[in-house]
């Protein structure tokens, strides 16, 4: 064979670098491919360990004794609806004893708020139409007190209109509230005015359970106003029961005679059936039973880290088998000894209140207050769920535990100075949070000058929170507004006493005697 250009014939060197760089590639990639390979029998291992960890957490693991926890109930939200028509005055509530409507009405309702301690009651009252005369409230004596003041004086209007009242009634209830919402309705059940059924469907759609109380008779008598008018056109006036009766069934609630002896201990065994009262459950040692300790927990959090674990190694760029070894030996120390019963407690328990199962995360952070490395956290946690609640007054006093026990435990920690400094490092977002959240609560609350000073008292914790700042601005504003508002207020009170004794003096026969005028246009029955 001849060449006509023999010289270009080296150029066949050229593979030489080509073949020692296909060597080297060949290598790079069974050594990726080995990689590979381990990453996924390491990523099977992973998903296998969390099928059984998920499988032992659905079966319920359990072991060690523990006592047995008591419920910790939730709390009742009572608004006594009461009709004070002028029918309500008719005295034919019992056979027997000469007592109006009215009266036995309010006394089933003081006998049911002297039983169901604990609630927090309202009270509203109409006739032509419903006013809230009574908000949500603890005091107990309050509403008492009220109910032993509702007589005649308080029948304005004209007609019966329980639509108004029962919304009336519904406007006390606070969309932030968990607790049960009742509905006590007194009335005799005539209604000459609004549709009853429209205030019940809206019940309904609130979770708002209207419990009747029929009172009077149901063959019924005439009118008190008209027994002294022989012109008048004599009325009688029976007890809608039938009525009255369709609108507990409507919302779930009970229907009571008004005329029965146990009407009010009916009434309190039907509130207290729901087991939700407001005071936090007895310790653990008071209900002096054991049984073994749930341990799910545990199995659900180790089957949500392996899973997350097998995606996640795949990801990575290179692994060793050594760092394999001491990843899970780290993982398993630092699991095992930081994440104590406790702290496992307290992310249950802040899982449950984040889904709003307020009652169930007390319950946690009740038995987390056991550990000591859980405690401050769990006092924290309290306030938040008795904040949920509506308790402010407790869920103060929890921040301020916190913070107590926060200090504590910084003084212990802060023998050496840079032991010290650590440890306020760690605890600063909880400092923050215990005097902030303190400061909303006493916002709320309307006093805008320990608001302030707890928002500024969180500020030394962490100067760089805006929102602190921008509460704090809200509350020197107010406290400025509010000084300003109460000084007018008492120049306009002195300016208008002269006047107000004048009228007082000149009309007060006058408006005695005078019929009160209608509170919208009707020409029906006036009863």
């Amino acid at each position: 064979m001849i060449f006509e250009y023999p010289i270009l014939l080296f150029l066949f060197l050229i593979f030489i670098p080509i073949l020692i760089l296909d060597v080297i590639a060949v290598k790079k990639r069974q050594k990726l491919i080995n990689e590979l390979e381990k990453k996924l029998r390491i990523s099977a291992l992973l998903f296998r360990l969390f099928i059984i960890f998920a499988i032992i957490a659905m079966a319920g693991p359990k072991w060690g004794m523990g006592y047995a926890p008591s419920e910790f109930r939730r709390g009742l939200d009572i608004v006594f609806a009461i009709d004070v028509s002028r029918s309500m005055d008719i005295r034919d509530a019992k056979p027997d004893v000469s007592v109006s409507r009215l009266e036995q009405g309010l006394l089933i309702a003081q006998e049911t708020i002297n039983s169901v301690t604990g609630a927090r009651y309202a009270a509203a009252t109409g006739r032509g139409r419903g006013y809230l005369t009574v908000p949500l409230t603890f005091d107990t004596e309050a509403a008492l007190i009220f109910l032993e003041s509702v007589d005649d004086s308080s029948m304005t209007g004209r007609s019966t209109n329980l639509e108004s009242l029962i919304e009336a009634a519904l406007s006390a209830f606070q969309n932030t509230s968990a607790a049960r919402r009742f509905i006590i309705l007194i009335s005799d059940g005539e209604a000459h005015s609004g549709i009853l059924r429209n205030a019940l469907n809206r019940s309904v759609r609130e979770g708002v359970i209207v419990s009747t109380i029929a009172v009077g008779s149901d063959e019924g008598r005439p009118i008190p106003a008209q027994l002294n008018d022989p012109n008048a056109e004599m009325v009688i006036s029976r007890r809608e029961a039938n009525i009255m009766r369709a609108a507990a069934e409507r919302t779930g609630g009970i229907y009571i005679d008004g005329s029965r002896d146990d009407a009010s201990s009916a009434l309190s065994s039907f509130l207290l059936s729901f087991s939700q009262e407001t005071e936090v459950r007895q310790t653990e040692e008071q209900s002096g039973t054991k049984e073994p300790k749930q341990r799910r927990t545990l199995f659900i959090i180790l089957s949500i880290l392996f899973y997350a674990a097998s995606k996640f190694i795949t990801r990575t760029r290179k692994i060793a088998s050594s760092h394999i070894s001491a990843a899970l030996v780290v993982f398993s120390v630092i699991f095992f000894s930081s994440c104590s019963e406790g702290k496992l407690l307290l992310l249950e328990a802040n899982f449950l209140n984040s889904r709003n199962r307020h009652n169930e995360a007390i319950e946690l952070y009740l038995k987390a207050l056991n550990y000591e490395d859980a405690s401050a956290y769990a006092e924290y946690g309290l306030g938040l769920a008795l904040y949920s609640l509506d308790d402010y007054e407790n869920s103060l006093k929890r921040y301020e535990n916190s913070q107590k026990i926060l200090e504590t435990q910084l003084k212990n920690e802060a023998s050496e100075e840079s032991r010290g400094r650590s440890a306020r490092q760690v605890h600063r977002e909880l400092r923050f949070r215990n005097h902030y959240n303190s400061g909303v609560v006493l916002f709320e609350e309307g006093d805008y000058n320990l608001a302030a000073a707890a928002f500024k008292e969180a500020l030394r914790a962490d100067p760089n929170k805006m929102e602190a700042k921008q509460n704090l601005e809200l509350s020197l504003l107010s406290i400025s507004l509010d000084s300003n508002r109460q000084q007018q207020t008492e120049e306009r009170q002195e300016q208008r006493e002269i006047l107000f004794d004048y009228i007082k003096q000149e009309e007060e026969q006058k408006w005695r005697s005078r019929e009160w005028e209608p509170e919208e246009h009707y020409t029906g029955l006036d009863y």
